[in-house]
């Protein structure tokens, strides 16, 4: 690596750096553990090229030079994760710190790039610290990330993308926070839901466009959405799931089962509420609530007919 790199001005040492990233994603791509090892050494070639280039010019140094450095680092700390798990924990931490520094002065001048790859950066500490039951540091990350993603993500789907997964990891995280003790449980729930409206008009606005996103993660999105409305906020129930069975998703059998499954929950566990009070308000709003998803239920799984 060093001999090669002597030979080589700044501008073309920086696109080698490039080219051992690109390697890194292309194996990283193929999926198999030994092009995954693969590539973490590809990453680490990127790094350490990088990481010397723009020690060596400091000042001087291209912003392009630190934003590719940042994203070799939040690379090769996400794929240390995903192979290696919670036992790369600290090494990937170390990667994701870095990067934040190289990248955080650029993305604040508004660096697209810089931008872009410091969100990636803060999602992917987001979810190796969901991994190790860091829920509250978790979300402060994922927080991060969505500051960033969130202004640009109705015009650009990289943005978009990356608010999405932003707010998944939002809700995974409060999804345990809830249960802490001592926890504001209606105002965790209260902001679940609104990360759970948002994160599903978003999904659905760039589908119109034709720019689906993950289906796996819309639909993650909505069970649990479904679930906190049930749990939480079940006056909101059924407006909840019925605004999302309309076209053009209605049609969509997962997401039909996910809300019957929700519905046949809530009803079930309506015996063990108090007893109805003829002129409480909180005995009516039950029954209406009752009757709301006993309707809705009906409309998704139509009586059979007769012979």
């Amino acid at each position: 690596m060093a001999s090669a790199y002597a030979q080589l001005d700044a501008p073309s040492r920086r696109d080698f750096a490039v080219a051992w990233m690109n390697r890194g994603h292309e194996l990283q791509a193929r999926g198999r553990p030994a092009d995954l090892e693969a590539a973490l050494e590809a990453y680490a070639y990127a790094v350490e090229g990088l990481r010397e280039l723009v020690r060596e010019f400091g000042e001087r140094a291209e912003p392009a030079w630190a934003t590719s450095l940042g994203a070799a680092l939040m690379n090769r700390g996400q794929l240390l994760h995903r192979v290696h798990g919670p036992a790369a924990a600290e090494e990937a931490l170390a990667c994701f710190r870095e990067a934040e520094q190289h990248l955080a002065p650029h993305a604040a001048r508004e660096v697209v790039w810089a931008r872009r790859n410091l969100a990636g950066t803060r999602l992917n500490r987001a979810v190796l610290l969901l991994d190790l039951g860091r829920a509250d540091a978790a979300h402060a990350d994922a927080e991060a990330a969505l500051g960033l993603a969130a202004p640009h993500e109705r015009a650009e789907p990289v943005d978009a993308d990356l608010g999405l997964k932003a707010r998944r990891a939002l809700c995974d995280a409060i999804g345990r926070m809830v249960v802490q003790p001592g926890a504001d449980q209606d105002a965790l729930a209260h902001a679940a839901s609104d990360l759970v409206d948002d994160a599903l008009a978003l999904a659905w606005l760039w589908s119109a466009r034709g720019t689906p996103f993950p289906r796996e993660l819309a639909l993650r999105i909505f069970r649990f959405g479904a679930q906190l409305y049930r749990l939480h906020q079940p006056h909101f129930l059924a407006e909840f799931l019925a605004e999302h069975l309309g076209p053009p998703h209605g049609a969509d059998r997962e997401i039909r089962a996910i809300a019957l499954e929700n519905i046949d929950a809530a009803l079930a566990a309506a015996p063990g509420e108090p007893f109805y009070t003829v002129g409480d308000a909180g005995s009516e709003r039950r029954i209406a609530v009752a009757r709301e998803l006993e309707a809705l239920r009906r409309s998704l799984r139509p009586a059979p007919v007769s012979a």
